[in-house]
């Protein structure tokens, strides 16, 4: 699996240096799967209620698997226009997740996504879906596109 750039400042993938409150997560791409996938182990600092994890963490780090999967598909950043999750199963602190995005269907500027969590047995803890709306092409000095590579694109 490809390691994926953090992104400058972000809440989910960035690092602490430049935001303190980041969860610094590692976010991959699973290029045979066409998928994003985010190992988590919350501690008792995202938890909301008593020991279960808050669940605008949970939609944050759905939101990043699904930004990144559209990211990888199109090359192109895409915003969030909305999103849906449903918690099946209570997410505990101090236990491992994974989570997975994937891009399900390109319809112009429309890009659907999905996203899924699972415990450490393999159970789906909660489910998620979102429509982006691609971002139109930067232009530089030169006319040129920024390739998807360019942190520069990002901003």
């Amino acid at each position: 699996m490809e390691r994926l750039p953090r992104s400058r400042g972000c809440f989910v993938c960035g690092r602490k240096e430049e935001n303190p409150r980041s969860l610094e997560l590692e976010i991959l791409w699973d290029r045979d799967e066409r998928r994003t996938v985010i190992n988590i182990e919350p501690d008792g600092t995202w938890c909301g209620y008593e020991g279960v994890v808050h669940g605008g963490i949970i939609a944050s780090v759905f939101d990043d698997a699904m930004a990144w999967a559209v990211r990888q598909e199109i090359g192109n950043w895409a915003v969030t226009g909305e999103m849906s999750v449903r918690y099946l199963r209570p997410v505990t602190a101090d236990r491992r997740y994974r989570v997975e995005g994937r891009t399900e269907r390109i319809s112009g500027r429309r890009i659907a996504t999905t996203a899924s969590m699972t415990d450490d047995h393999g159970r789906k803890v909660a489910e998620g879906r979102a429509l982006f709306i691609r971002m139109p092409s930067k232009k530089g000095r030169t006319g040129e596109t920024p390739s998807a590579g360019d942190e520069d694109a990002t901003t």
